[in-house]
């Protein structure tokens, strides 16, 4: 198993969903994320995650690379499930809410699996162009966005690096990981905060958010893959709605 991508980074490919337009990506995952939210159906809750799992046998990216990834944030799925459980005593709701928290973490893997930090940017200033009319920031909005998400992947990515580099100088770091985590935690989120406020000024230097018509590197083409996913989204957010599924 591939150890080598750590969570919500970039990987480059040339599938269809690589190559989907951002703006409607975007779009796609603002109505995935809002029919998982409203999903309370095991068949529903079923059916959109065979969509969201063909979605992400399409990108290309090996599957195993989805579930590792998947793996790491295990402790976001047991926080879930005890706390629903605790408030409600409701078993089944327990599992849906930790089902649909696994739903959330394997959407958002698809969309920084498949799309570059400029390009969501991009994607979510374009999808929210309008409000700018009156006076909303979405530039600034969409740059901060791609910080965030720089941020956590960051948080990951040099949280392995340090850890490694504690292993070299010996600390024993799986007997004392509760002593190893304390002097690891500080660094690690002040290099992340750093290397993702690094991007974030690369982006202002290439004059991102200046200009109220935007160019862009990629055509950004809508294709018939975009229409059929949206298409997917549309027809089962109206079922989940008017079908009795929520």
């Amino acid at each position: 198993m591939n150890k080598n991508y750590p969570l919500f980074k970039y990987i480059s490919g040339d599938s269809k969903v690589h190559l989907m337009n951002s703006k409607l990506k975007i779009l796609w995952c603002i109505l995935s994320f809002i029919i998982i939210i409203l999903l309370n159906d095991y068949i529903s809750i079923g059916i959109f995650s065979m969509l969201l799992i063909t979605v992400a046998i399409m990108s290309k990216i090996k599957l195993d690379i989805y579930i590792y990834n998947l793996c790491k944030v295990w402790i976001l799925y047991l926080i879930a499930f005890v706390i629903t459980y605790f408030i409600t005593f409701n078993m089944n709701l327990s599992i849906y809410t930790t089902v649909k928290v696994v739903l959330f973490i394997l959407q958002f893997l698809i969309l920084t699996f498949t799309t570059s930090l400029s390009e969501i940017a991009w994607g979510i200033e374009c999808l929210f162009s309008k409000l700018k009319k009156i006076h909303v920031p979405v530039s600034k909005i969409a740059l901060k966005t791609a910080m965030y998400i720089k941020f956590v992947a960051t948080v990951f990515e040099q949280s392995r690096t340090i850890r490694k580099s504690m292993a070299y100088r010996g600390v024993a770091y799986k007997n004392n990981s509760h002593v190893a985590f304390k002097s690891m935690f500080i660094p690690v989120i002040r290099l992340s905060y750093k290397l993702s406020k690094r991007t974030v000024a690369a982006m202002k230097l290439r004059f991102y958010g200046y200009s109220n018509k935007r160019t862009n590197y990629h055509e950004n083409k809508t294709t018939a893959f975009d229409k059929i996913l949206i298409f997917c989204d549309i027809v089962i957010l109206y079922v989940t709605l008017w079908l009795g599924w929520v």
